[in-house]
């Protein structure tokens, strides 16, 4: 009987384990990561609050890294920051598809209905970053 291999996806964590005996995963927060980055789609107030708080390297999701260097080169260029306009920005870095497609996109954007609480969210993604250098020093 053939064994069945467990299905990957692009769209996945860095893989950084602490220690692969115990299964421990490193301090992270991605539903944290969800919700700041569909805030920063669907409020420009949230960009505002989290730009300079937030940098790529903060995520733990390499896809999550992806999508806030594009919103970040968004903001820096002074264009509109949504679901379509991040979208376009993914895909002419080549890198929609390594992040979920148009799909995943939506789906961020739909677990959350407004960027309330967005700064206090975004530090604690950075008090999980500090931890996870901390870890790997």
């Amino acid at each position: 009987m053939k064994r069945l291999q467990p299905l990957q996806s692009d769209n996945t964590k860095k893989g950084l384990l602490v220690n692969l005996e115990k299964g421990k995963l490193p301090p992270q927060a991605i539903d944290l990561e969800e919700a700041v980055l569909g805030a920063m789609m669907i409020d420009k107030k949230g960009v505002d609050e989290v730009i300079d708080i937030l940098h790529a390297d903060a995520f733990y999701k390499s896809a999550h890294q992806f999508i806030f260097e594009a919103i970040f080169k968004l903001f820096n260029e002074a264009e509109p920051i949504d679901l379509l306009t991040v979208s376009k920005e993914l895909k002419q870095q080549g890198k929609l598809e390594s992040v979920g497609g148009d799909f995943y996109l939506v789906g961020l954007t739909q677990k959350v209905s407004s960027s309330a609480h967005i700064e206090f969210h975004a530090r604690i993604i950075i008090q999980k970053y500090i931890q996870r250098r901390l870890i790997s020093i």
